[in-house]
């Protein structure tokens, strides 16, 4: 099988550990055609990522998403939450299967649910995420 080589952070290379889980990462697409850096689809890693890209301030201050053909006005504070949306990240209720879109209604969900209040979260990773495999050097593949 051929592997595909990107760039990543480095940081994010040397988190991949044998045995560990493999990280996601996706391709940015800021200003419309990125800066060809793979990011980790993490909050920390998205967010440290715009603040590379210049987006930095208040969070209450208004800010444009320029991820691809977006245009949407959101306050600065809500970004990375944005940008997750974008790539197609949610998460799954380990007990009954309900998929939401943040943490916060699955969060939610577990609260109101007798039976799933003991759940766990699942990462369902979206369709352009590049696995990191801990094996090689600077290789991946789309996520299936």
């Amino acid at each position: 099988m051929p592997f595909d080589i990107f760039p990543v952070y480095q940081e994010t290379f040397f988190q991949v550990q044998p045995g560990d889980q493999p990280l996601v990462a996706y391709e940015c697409k800021l200003q419309q055609v990125g800066c060809g850096m793979f990011v980790e689809g993490t909050t920390s890693a998205i967010s440290a990522h715009l603040r590379g890209h210049g987006i930095t301030g208040p969070d209450t201050a208004s800010t444009r998403c320029t991820w691809g053909d977006c245009s949407k006005t959101l306050k600065r504070g809500c970004m990375t939450r944005h940008i997750l949306t974008h790539l197609g990240i949610k998460v799954r209720c380990s007990v009954c299967g309900v998929v939401k879109c943040r943490h916060d209604l699955l969060r939610a969900h577990t609260k109101s649910s007798e039976q799933c209040r003991f759940a766990f979260v699942n990462i369902v990773h979206g369709p352009e995420g590049h696995l990191l495999v801990p094996e090689g050097p600077a290789t991946a593949h789309q996520v299936q």
